[in-house]
């Protein structure tokens, strides 16, 4: 499988593009990093030694892409390729000139579906042309025009959402990617190859949209199969409900309300500036997180599925980066560095302008205060044991959603995001979750009882 080296002046640039990138691929750790300069004052810069370093641990017989941010960085790449000893490795490497941010995407998207180095390399570079078209650019023309094949099609209604937005269109590039069949996707007057993350950008899919999925070849209806079971699962995203906050209306019971009492869980915030860590106890603290978080994934693929399971594969993946981008520090004390990185590559993400992805601050919010809870030796609140309850709260990170218990009836929290792995979660778990209910429910303390519409979202306290 191809991997990606991703070269920029700063070091947090390359991991929330990193970390980006993992979110649409399956195969995160083919993605790496060498960026920035062994100078705590003045990190900006590229280091061609570190660039050479990272190419003989991402090493591997299909090749690697190598993708830069600024004109330097190509020299430092360029020089990376020629201080290496083994010519064989440099021949399997390609320095991209694609768009740093789109073309990681592109790639990763790419790279994860086994497609081979020039493929990869052209989704890279084809990258900028689905931004230029949404703002009424020009760009340069396909060398290869995409034509619909005259077998086998099938049509379907777009219901995500969100359209067919970067998440679901890489699940279909690699739900279609293993077919030996030519694939088309249409929707209108617009045509894209089905393999193609770019493409399919291209289409600006919407919700309503109908699509059209044409196929040519021995494996064609399989591959039409494959199309319409992702379409029928919503292309891996959230049911659209309506326009309500209600995310998952599906539980046990069939009653029109949910009544219980209240329990009150906010996430935790730990104050770095009572906490001390020398690189030992850090690393103590990262590696029981990385065991909760193996745990957890275990726990929650054989309760809710293989996609739930993957939430805390991801995190175990995004916590390993965000460790050695700490230890990567010479400190006396590691908690407050841990708190600075974290919250770089938290903002970075929520700058975005893709929701699912903006929604993924959450998971380093979360992992970030784990390991401080660690630190700071401060178990979780206990949750009621067996009384029915519904939580309320401003957020839920992810992993108090894994391990909400049967009793937990609802999710009720001031602000939320219905695209987060918390709500994801508690879809899968058929919980009701509300999010944006705003700063009122924060007023409901402990034990009040409130009745739910489960239509409507409507919150009422009980007498």
């Amino acid at each position: 499988m191809i991997h990606l080296i991703l070269v920029s002046h700063h070091p947090d640039i390359a991991r929330g593009i990193a970390a980006l990138a993992a979110q649409m691929s399956a195969a995160p750790e083919t993605i790496h990093t060498a960026a920035g300069i062994d100078d705590p004052d003045n990190p900006v810069g590229t280091d061609a030694v570190r660039i050479m370093q990272t190419l003989l641990e991402a090493d591997n017989p299909d090749g690697i892409l190598i993708l830069v941010d600024l004109g330097s960085a190509i020299l430092s790449a360029q020089t990376a390729l020629d201080l290496l000893d083994d010519p064989a490795l440099a021949a399997r490497c390609r320095i991209s000139a694609a768009p740093l941010v789109e073309g990681a995407i592109s790639a990763a998207v790419a790279a994860s579906s086994g497609a081979d180095l020039e493929t990869v390399a052209r989704e890279a570079t084809q990258a900028l042309a689905a931004k230029q078209a949404s703002l009424g650019e020009s760009a340069p023309a396909s060398a290869t025009p995409v034509v619909a094949p005259s077998g086998d099609s099938t049509t379907i209604t777009l219901t995500n959402r969100d359209g067919l937005h970067a998440r679901p269109a890489a699940r279909l590039v690699a739900a279609l990617t293993p077919y030996r069949a030519r694939l088309v996707l249409t929707c209108g007057d617009k045509q894209a190859d089905g393999k193609s993350l770019n493409q399919l950008a291209l289409l600006q899919a919407r919700h309503g949209d109908r699509l059209t999925l044409h196929a040519d070849g021995d494996d064609a209806a399989a591959a039409l199969q494959t199309f319409r079971d992702l379409a029928a699962a919503n292309f891996g995203d959230p049911p659209d409900n309506g326009d309500g906050p209600l995310l998952a209306c599906a539980t046990p019971a069939t009653a029109a309300h949910i009544r219980a009492a209240v329990w009150r869980c906010d996430p935790p915030q730990h104050d770095t500036r009572t906490l001390h860590a020398d690189r030992a106890a850090f690393s103590e603290a990262v590696t029981a997180v990385a065991a909760r978080l193996e745990t957890l994934q275990n726990k929650i693929t054989a309760r809710l599925g293989a996609d739930a399971g993957d939430i805390f594969a991801a995190h175990a993946q995004l916590l390993a980066e965000l460790a050695e981008a700490t230890l990567a520090h010479d400190a006396a004390n590691y908690a407050p560095v841990w708190q600075e990185e974290t919250a770089q590559a938290a903002v970075a993400l929520a700058a975005l302008p893709d929701p699912y992805l903006r929604a993924r601050a959450a998971d380093i919010h979360d992992l970030a205060q784990q390991v401080l809870a660690l630190l700071a030796d401060a178990p979780e609140a206990a949750m009621p044991d067996n009384a029915p309850f519904i939580l309320v709260a401003r957020d839920l990170y992810p992993l108090r959603a894994a391990t909400l218990p049967a009793n937990c009836l609802a999710v009720v929290l001031a602000d939320g995001d219905p695209h987060s792995h918390a709500a994801l979660l508690c879809q899968a778990a058929q919980r009701p979750y509300y999010s944006g209910a705003g700063d009122a429910v924060l007023a409901l303390t402990d034990g009040a009882h409130i009745q739910i519409t489960r239509a409507s979202g409507e919150i009422r306290r009980l007498p």
